[in-house]
């Protein structure tokens, strides 16, 4: 099925939508020819003759139904061995769930459902009203499905990365094409993430607005042949897809605009969209049946437009032959503005993750009905399809009460059902709920990492910490937060976490680590009591996006033991990913080819980080590394600090052990600015009575009240913050070798810090696809969510012993992005755990254990909820 699944993506993402406009007759475009030249790419395992064998399955066997050849056969090929339907809808066969992952994310889902239901339909003569199935396809396992009907928690959820953001757009695209001018113009000027731009050896520079432009006229032209609307409008297609070569279209644009209106207005179905009433889609009818109107309505329009037209070619509709080729470049087309949403690009780390993350709400304008579908759907359509008892939903912070306030009741009035409903009076009682029913999640606000942008070569630089304004946003937002549990007891008890999210490249623990404490510990003063009807006060917990992107495992781990010093988590807080705690090391660094590059200040933190640990945990081995490693740190240290201390300073030819440098590590939970004068003066004279004060020191970290007073370790915190040469020559590049004792040394302690984590009780957020995805494993069962918790997995009394058991939970992250759901992250584990292979070839896991393991995963999920 390797060679099909592949075929099937070379056809229907890869190939160039200007070939398939510029050729109708599909002898021409999809030759010998041209599917050796695509096939180099997708094939890249084979060898030339071995390419052309596969074309001539295609030829002989895949593009053949009923004696008729064309390319879209090749569709129910898959999807009969891997879809059923149940109750309406599409169902993935479990043991080919790993097979249908693996296309249908590159693909897309609709084009498989769309097209296995047309084949089916066309043979059974059966008529289709229902389209309005969940957004990601569930396996039919039914064991996996009885077992999440318990419950589940989701306690890693980012709202707006998890609405069907590809779809959305593609929708508000094709009925409002004529909008995205600015939009489309600061997308060409970014970076590129679909890898491949175009496999046409003759093509030229393609735009992606003017491939968008053409898919929003062959889709108006293709429902209007099988609506049997009249249309006088005509457009050059064949053209090259750019503003030059495609003139005419752009000329056009404007009547292509008009035509769509009109269809909105006679065929569109009509919503509610607050106190307005809008056409979401023309592709949605009027007449849609109420049962679609309870569910994932939103793509009705889109999906039954695939089907009618994937029926009229299983139904070798004459009529529509000469349509075929349109059909097949609109979903090229569509595939092409999918790589720019959805991360199918295979890249690595969370930098490409952000690109995407970043360019999420470009065509779902806020106030427009399309994003609040999107914030909508991500909540209410997740919660219909998935058992979910604890809802953590994650948003971001604002510097102010009032505006903090605002936000979350906006997003209160948009999560609800009822935000989006049928104009027909006689389906309201379906589609919506009372306006004062209680809201099914509750939020964590998660901070923004965010680079510091001020320049080291600047005199501000001599005055200014490290992220001294992101330290200063954090303060106003923290500070908000606070109020608004003192003032509102409603807004209050909606809010029961908090965050940092994004890059982690961009800020570390330290910067977060005076907004913690000061959150984690907050008590209300009472003061406003009389004004509540309860009088309560929720526990704020803390979680932290820590080791899932990083440089070197080791720094990797260090921010996780940072989340820990600095931000002081204890029992019941929980870090997010923590990959870097549990994947293969050798795998990693020999994915990494032995050899990094990274900025020397991470070089030498990650050194006397890692030599700090050896001692801590008595490891006696590698004495040879051990000793490169303090070599380095005396090299490193010299470079970037003993060189650039002030020459009239006292300490200008002093020696600093790694030990001092450490301890003057431990004081980044600090405020720096403690530090910035004064040394000989005790910090805690400089410090005033109000509670965001009292924060400024860490009273966890370090332990030893004797490190504050020593001056050497004050005077290298000083440093580390305030003088610019050290901030420049820290981002100079070095690259790094890894030998493999070093190797050796770094599995010892990220097993030790494994158990340090299992004593203290914290617990680690596992979000399968998203670590998948960005992280540097490219097999599901390598996921190291077993190498944490192993549990009625494993029978062996030795691998059960040797593992810490920590507390763990399957959670999606941003599902939209990754075009997931909470059931699936699930089944893809079970599958992957259930087709691991011992090293004698035989089955590694019984699926009954693998089922008892998922559902102690899940009860811990619930235990691990901040909801209380």
């Amino acid at each position: 099925m390797d060679n099909l699944r592949k075929s099937i993506r070379l056809l229907f993402a890869d190939f160039c939508p200007d070939k398939v406009l510029n050729l109708k007759d599909e002898e021409k475009y999809i030759n010998k020819q041209s599917f050796l030249e695509n096939g180099f790419h997708s094939f890249s395992n084979y060898s030339l003759d071995e390419i052309q064998n596969i074309f001539t399955k295609l030829e002989t066997d895949w593009f053949l139904f009923n004696h008729n050849k064309s390319i879209f056969n090749i569709l129910p090929h898959f999807n009969s061995k891997v879809l059923v339907e149940e109750n309406l809808e599409p169902f993935v066969e479990y043991q080919h769930l790993l097979k249908w992952r693996d296309l249908s994310y590159f693909v897309g889902e609709d084009l498989l459902n769309c097209s296995h239901f047309a084949y089916t339909d066309v043979i059974s003569y059966r008529r289709r009203d229902f389209f309005s199935w969940r957004p990601t396809v569930f396996s039919n396992n039914k064991s996996l499905r009885t077992l999440l009907k318990k419950g589940l928690a989701e306690n890693h959820f980012h709202l707006k990365g998890s609405g069907p953001v590809f779809d959305l757009s593609w929708i508000n695209l094709m009925n409002n094409v004529n909008n995205f001018e600015k939009e489309f113009n600061e997308l060409e000027k970014d970076l590129t993430l679909l890898t491949k731009i175009t496999n046409a050896s003759d093509a030229s520079k393609k735009e992606l607005k003017i491939l968008v432009y053409k898919a929003s006229y062959i889709r108006l032209k293709l429902f209007n042949e099988i609506n049997n609307l009249n249309s006088q409008l005509e457009i050059d297609l064949s053209k090259d897809s750019n503003v030059i070569d495609s003139n005419d279209l752009i000329i056009k644009l404007s009547e292509l605009d008009q035509e769509i209106r009109l269809n909105k207005k006679d065929c569109g179905h009509r919503f509610r969209h607050f106190k307005n009433v809008e056409v979401l889609d023309y592709a949605i009818p009027k007449n849609i049946h109420i049962q679609n109107l309870s569910r994932s309505f939103i793509f009705y329009g889109e999906r039954k437009l695939l089907y009618d037209c994937f029926r009229k070619i299983y139904n070798q509709d004459k009529s529509f032959k000469k349509l075929e080729h349109l059909f097949h470049a609109y979903i090229l087309i569509k595939q092409r503005f999918r790589a720019e949403l959805i991360q199918v690009n295979n890249k690595v780390g969370f930098g490409n993750f952000s690109k995407y993350q970043d360019r999420k709400e470009k065509f779902l304008p806020d106030g427009s009905i399309y994003h609040t579908a999107f914030v909508n759907l991500a909540v209410n359509d997740t919660l219909i399809h998935n058992a979910i008892r604890s809802f953590e939903v994650r948003i971001a912070p604002k510097d102010e009460y009032n505006k903090l306030t605002q936000s979350i009741s906006s997003y209160n009035k948009t999560l609800r059902k009822n935000t989006i409903q049928s104009e027909k009076d006689f389906i309201y009682e379906l589609i919506t709920v009372k306006k004062d029913r209680k809201l099914n999640h509750f939020y964590t606000i998660h901070y923004i990492k965010k680079e510091d942008t001020l320049k080291p070569s600047k005199i501000s630089s001599y005055v200014t910490c490290r992220h001294a304004k992101l330290r200063k946003e954090i303060k106003y937002q923290s500070i908000a937060i606070s109020t608004l549990r003192e003032k509102s007891a409603k807004y209050s008890e909606s809010i029961r976490g908090i965050d940092a999210a994004s890059n982690e490249f961009s800020a570390s623990p330290e910067v977060f680590a005076q907004g913690f404490r000061y959150l984690k510990n907050h008590r209300l003063k009472g003061s406003l009591n009389h004004l509540k009807e309860v009088m309560s006060e929720h526990k704020m917990y803390a979680t932290y996006h820590a080791g899932e992107d990083f440089y070197d495992l080791v720094d990797g781990l260090r921010t996780i033991d940072e989340c820990i010093i600095f931000l002081n988590l204890a029992q019941g807080d929980r870090i997010g990913h923590a990959l870097a705690l549990g994947i293969n090391v050798r795998d990693y660094y020999q994915f990494k080819k032995n050899k990094l590059m990274l900025p020397k200040q991470i070089v030498l933190d990650n050194t006397v980080w890692l030599l700090a640990k050896i001692r801590k945990y008595g490891i006696d081995i590698c004495r040879n590394e051990v000793n490169r490693l303090e070599k380095l740190y005396e090299n490193l240290f010299s470079e970037l600090y003993q060189h650039n201390i002030d020459n009239e300073s006292v300490f200008k030819n002093k020696y600093f052990h790694q030990t001092v440098y450490y301890d003057a590590w431990k004081l980044r939970g600090d405020d720096p600015y403690l530090y910035f004068d004064n040394l000989d003066t005790d910090i805690y004279s400089k410090i005033n009575l109000t509670y965001w004060e009292r924060c400024r020191i860490n009273e966890e970290s370090p332990k030893s009240k004797n490190t504050r007073k020593n001056i050497d370790v004050k005077f290298l915190y000083q440093q580390y913050h305030f003088n610019p040469q050290i901030k420049i020559q820290g981002k100079l590049i070095k690259q790094f070798e890894i030998t493999h004792d070093y190797m050796r040394l770094v599995e010892v302690v990220q097993e030790k810090m494994m158990y340090d984590i299992k004593i203290k009780n914290i617990a680690i957020e596992c979000n399968p696809t998203s670590n998948y995805l960005i992280g540097t494993f490219k097999k599901y069962a390598k996921h190291p969510i077993s190498k944490f918790f192993n549990l009625g997995l494993e029978t062996s009394p030795d691998l059960i012993k040797n593992c810490p058991q920590l507390s763990v939970s399957i959670n999606t992250d941003d599902q939209g992005i990754f075009s997931t759901s909470l059931e699936n992250e699930y089944a893809l584990i079970a599958i992957a755990m259930e087709k691991e292979k011992d090293e004698f070839g035989n089955r590694k896991y019984d699926s009954t254990m693998i089922f008892e393991w998922l559902d102690k995963i899940r009860q811990m999920g619930l235990e691990q909820s901040f909801k209380g």
